[in-house]
């Protein structure tokens, strides 16, 4: 007898569902082991899932993390990640207090758009440095850069493959862009489009590849070859001339 595994269900409403039912189940296995349930990322921004790659990002604060408790845990997701695409972290309220100056910009996105399914908002009152948030900006970007070197090395005479890397280097740098203009302005447009601009008018940059880049995710077609690898030489150019302008930038005080 052949057996098919269950895909996951990407549709908004049972995501809500389950998701409601995740808290509950969390709630009744853990009690007072559980002190706060979160949801964030693009489900939390959007209400839905933006592309076939995302999942719903959902954090656990635990009051501790041992393997009893972990044990516990582990039962709820393994039956919620069969019915929607999951992703998970785990963390201490020490932990989060701890690692803002390690991860300042995945915190400060996160405070961002979140929603709490059970338990006390840990993230409204998360204290992010900006100088802190500058040199992960920075740290990204180039890691970002050097990354994007090595891949084109092995994909550079692929165009699916150069367009994929393209419009998934193109979501990280958004990002780091966002967390940019934090540090620098305070205030960040909600639309990719109008991020990119803001962006290159406050650093003084040309983004407009960024904007080719976002359009790439509906194109039916695919561009020939040579206009990919033109496509992407500027995006990496601007990768690079953005790491050294934030490398410059001075934090609000």
């Amino acid at each position: 007898m052949k057996f098919f595994a269950r895909t996951p269900s990407r549709d908004p409403l049972h995501i809500r569902n389950v998701l409601n039912q995740l808290s509950e189940d969390v709630q009744r296995s853990l009690g007072a082991d559980i002190e706060s349930v979160i949801v964030y990322g693009s489900f939390a921004r959007n209400h839905q899932l933006e592309t076939e790659q995302d999942t719903v990002s959902v954090m656990f604060v635990l009051k501790n993390a041992a393997c009893q408790t972990l044990d516990k845990l582990s039962a709820v997701i393994v039956r919620c990640e069969q019915e929607i695409p999951l992703s998970t972290m785990i963390l201490t309220r020490e932990d989060l207090r701890s690692s803002c100056d390690v991860f300042p910009i995945k915190f400060h996105g996160m405070q961002q758009h979140y929603q709490v399914l059970s338990g006390e908002d840990v993230l409204c009152g998360l204290e992010i440095s900006d100088e802190h948030l500058r040199l992960r900006c920075e740290q990204q970007l180039k890691n970002l850069m050097l990354r994007l070197r090595s891949i084109y090395l092995h994909r550079g005479q692929e165009p699916g493959e150069l367009r994929d890397t393209l419009v998934e280097a193109n979501r990280s740098f958004l990002q780091d862009l966002h967390a940019c203009l934090i540090v620098k302005t305070g205030i960040v447009p909600e639309d990719d489009t109008d991020l990119a601009t803001e962006f290159g008018e406050e650093f003084g940059l040309d983004t407009n590849v960024v904007k080719e880049v976002l359009g790439l995710r509906d194109q039916a077609s695919l561009p020939n070859a040579g206009e990919l690898k033109q496509m992407f030489d500027r995006f990496l150019s601007l990768i690079h001339d953005s790491a050294l302008v934030v490398d410059q930038m001075e934090t609000r005080s």
